[in-house]
């Protein structure tokens, strides 16, 4: 062959080497609930606009499981949104140490793994396998808040900054270097829930950002100070009750008031929160969900007082609290009834009193009546 068909040769290869080399990044995407899922529909989306120069080759999550009253087996929200936006590859080991999963991603090739809430630890086998690592979405601002409830108990603590950080995943929980993060201030009616979706949303459009310095290798890292770090343990409905009638100053700076308001929101929508209250003289204690609340612009000076009344407004019913302050509860929920409007269920009480009542802890079953 002459010169000519050595050159043409040369050039095919070269076009060829382009376009194997040009194909999308293999991106695995694990996670389970219905925040995880919004986060893999934007990401998705996003592919599917060229964006990040990425594709979702395969998503990892929670075998199905028994999920609400009847019980019925049901697939975790991802593994639902997966299938819906035809994802080609869907896995749902019992645990990420399974070999034959780890076989099965390692034939994936994937260039980056993502997790968002995926609920299982990986293991040292699973980060050596993606070649650019795991990205996290964790709704904190690490290294505040790092554990299984983040955003939960931030809301908790009263922070007054709220935020989602594109983290490094490595074997230490939430401990690895920061890609990203992006701050905003809590406001009046924020709940958990619906931040929740709001941060895993905005976690997915900063992984979609930083993944073109990673792709080309100019991505950079911020070190976590662990110095700086606080545990964000898991809830537990034990917590659930509101003492509005003990005062214990906890030295942040806040009333009973503001530190039950922080808690309703943070607790929402599970394990909720909630009084307990007598209606009436004689009637028995019962538990009422406490669904929407805000810290009362009034105080009383009357400490001790245990009877809730209703706001000249009739838009709360306004709870006193130990220290002098007054929570405002402005939607509830009875023992076996639809959640409410404070003048709704003021209203149903037909001129009965209300009571805050003393309940021991450790004593959360006051009454049969519960929610």
């Amino acid at each position: 062959r002459g010169p000519g068909s050595l050159l043409w040769t040369t050039a095919s290869v070269a076009r060829a080497l382009s376009t194997s080399t040009a194909r999308p990044h293999r991106v695995v995407f694990l996670g389970s609930p219905a925040v995880a899922a919004r986060a893999l529909d934007a990401l998705i989306t996003a592919s599917s606009n060229n964006a990040g120069d990425f594709e979702i080759v395969a998503c990892v999550s929670q075998p199905p499981a028994k999920k609400g009253r009847k019980k019925l087996v049901r697939k975790s929200e991802v593994h639902e949104l997966a299938e819906e936006r035809g994802v080609a590859t869907i896995l749902t080991p019992p645990s990420a140490r399974d070999p034959a999963f780890l076989d099965t991603l390692r034939a994936l090739e994937p260039d980056l793994c993502v997790t968002a809430a995926y609920g299982q630890f990986l293991p040292e086998a699973f980060l050596e396998i993606p070649a650019k690592g795991t990205w996290n979405i964790h709704p904190s601002l690490l290294p505040r808040w790092r554990g299984a409830a983040p955003l939960q108990r931030s809301l908790e603590a009263g922070d007054a900054e709220v935020g989602v950080t594109v983290l490094q995943t490595v074997l230490a929980m939430d401990a690895g270097p920061i890609v990203a993060r992006r701050v905003r201030p809590v406001r009046d009616d924020d709940t958990c829930a619906a931040l929740l979706e709001e941060l895993f949303l905005t976690g997915a459009e900063l992984l979609v950002d930083h993944m073109p310095a990673l792709w080309d290798g100019s991505v950079e890292y911020e070190p976590q100070d662990s110095a700086l770090a606080t545990r964000a343990k898991k809830l537990d409905v034990a917590e659930a009750r509101l003492d509005l009638l003990f005062d214990d100053r906890q030295g942040d700076g806040r009333s009973i008031a503001q530190r039950m308001r922080d808690k309703v929101r943070g607790f929402d929508p599970w394990p909720g929160t909630w009084l307990a209250v007598r209606r009436g003289v004689d009637a028995d204690v019962v538990r009422l969900k406490v669904l929407d609340a805000r810290v009362a612009e009034t105080t009383t000076d009357t400490k001790g007082d245990r009877l809730v009344s209703l706001r000249a407004d009739s838009a709360a019913l306004l709870a006193p609290c130990a220290d002098g302050s007054v929570l405002e509860l402005r939607k509830v929920q009875p023992p076996n009834k639809k959640p409410m409007d404070a003048l709704a269920y003021w209203n149903g009480l037909r001129g009965a009193t209300l009571e805050l009542v003393d309940v021991p802890s450790g004593e959360g079953d006051a009454s049969s009546s519960t929610e």
